[in-house]
């Protein structure tokens, strides 16, 4: 039986009068847009609508035709308010001017979203504007309102206390423990402590560590899903002055987009569920082991890691109490093949005084057919003082440029040396091994090869 409420007929849709002069007080449509509708056959009142007249301000904008879209939508409720002429710029200009300055200082964005209605309105609805999380600068309240405004965007967290304090282990913990339900949203992950604090890595990376759970009727573990990194495309995890020797397990293994990683000073296991995929890697040597064991161990990392472009490789030699329980793999092979790196560099810490015989022993152990460009970094070499600073070479540099001249392909075009690696005897015949050679960079200055 019909329903007795039925319309006996639908109503047609009509704009009405009113509707228009609403739509035209709002967005203040163009003279000729305005009449293109108020002739149009589908209004009732066939009268003449004449745009409502703007106010002075903005009558005297050059851009009064074609409104911006924050002066559009955006618009303030408080009616007859004076617009600046500054809402008439793009919307698109604005959120890149307010994204360079989130980079400066981390509270921009809480000072801008004050000055004006439009400005509030577009910072707090650009959801990617918000998704920068700093340790010094952000309380746990300001985290969360952070990471609410973000919304289902990417999240980059970075945790660098000052240099020379001691990092506030209970603030870390807090803020590390906020971000453990947020962690599949981070895009990058970056932690850099420079002074000592003991258990420090521990604290830092016990929450998104690995997490088991004991299942009493299967009688084996279940890794909790919550700490997988499902969108991490950067990591970065530097402490130079770590003494923890524990080996940590990183997000339970599960980070499908992971593809640079920077480490300093920290043992991870080194699964290839995790950095199988890795194009770009800057490793330094933490300095738990040494010699033959330290050249395995990292060998042993750059064969799961097969398909990097780009790879950087330091050791640094550290005193360390007592001795490191370190299982030496077995399969390690006596050359790991790297078929797609292009960019190796070689670096020796500030506090060496020689070519660690590690570094030389592992670039006679790769095979890297595709390589281009090679760099030899001295980090005690600054490239502002080298113009009073030269420093002696290497006592073993002749020996390693030898070695090189063996292991590293001759076709490499790019060649670089700074620091106590120049010596510019060997540099003529270096340029005579590396045929293709057609960049030479010595300390900082670039000489194009191909127009000499």
């Amino acid at each position: 039986m019909p329903s007795m409420l039925r319309r006996s007929r639908r109503r047609e849709l009509t704009l009405t009068a009113s509707f228009t002069n609403a739509i035209q007080e709002k967005v203040h449509l163009p003279q000729h847009f305005s009449e293109s509708i108020s002739n149009n056959s589908f209004i009732v009142a066939h009268t003449e609508i004449q745009p409502s007249s703007p106010s002075h301000s903005i009558a005297k904008s050059p851009d009064f035709a074609r409104p911006s879209l924050t002066f559009s939508l955006y618009r303030s409720p408080i009616l007859n308010l004076q617009h600046h002429p500054i809402h008439t710029l793009p919307p698109e200009l604005l959120i890149r001017i307010f994204e360079l300055g989130s980079f400066d200082d981390a509270l921009f964005l809480i000072a801008i979203s004050h000055v004006c209605h439009p400005w509030r309105m577009l910072a707090i609805h650009t959801h990617t504007l918000w998704r920068r999380l700093s340790f010094g600068s952000h309380g746990l309240r300001l985290w969360k309102e952070r990471i609410a405004r973000t919304r289902g965007c990417s999240l980059d967290v970075t945790i660098t206390p000052p240099q020379h304090h001691f990092p506030d282990m209970d603030a870390l913990a807090l803020q590390l423990h906020l971000l453990v339900p947020h962690i599949s949203k981070a895009r990058s992950l970056e932690l850099r402590f420079s002074s000592y604090s003991p258990f420090l890595w521990n604290t830092a990376l016990g929450p998104i560590c690995r997490q088991e759970q004991w299942d009493n009727n299967m009688g084996r573990h279940a890794f909790a899903p919550l700490v997988h990194a499902l969108q991490l495309e950067k990591l970065t995890l530097c402490f130079p002055e770590n003494d923890d020797t524990k080996e940590f397990t990183l997000f339970a293994g599960v980070a499908p987009r992971l593809r640079n990683v920077t480490l300093d000073g920290i043992r991870l296991t080194w699964l290839p569920e995790l950095y199988g995929r890795l194009t770009h890697l800057d490793y330094t040597h933490h300095g738990f082991t040494t010699g033959p064991t330290a050249v395995d161990e990292v060998l042993g990392m750059i064969q799961v890691s097969c398909a990097l472009r780009e790879l950087r490789i330091c050791f640094r030699r550290g005193v360390r109490d007592g001795e490191v329980l370190y299982l030496p793999r077995n399969d390690v092979p006596a050359e790991t093949r790297l078929l797609q790196l292009e960019r190796l560099v070689l670096a020796v810490d500030e506090s060496d005084i020689d070519i660690p015989p590690e570094l030389t022993s592992l670039s006679s152990r790769l095979f890297m057919p595709k390589l281009h460009e090679l760099h030899l970094v001295d980090r005690r070499f600054q490239p502002a003082n080298r113009r009073w600073w030269k420093p002696a070479p290497f006592p073993g540099l002749r020996d390693a440029l030898s070695l090189f001249q063996v292991t590293i392909p001759s076709s490499i075009k790019v060649l670089a040396m700074a620091g106590r690696w120049t010596d510019h005897s060997s540099i003529p015949a270096l340029a005579k091994h590396f045929r293709e050679l057609h960049n030479l960079e010595i300390y900082g200055v670039e000489k194009d090869l191909v127009h000499t």
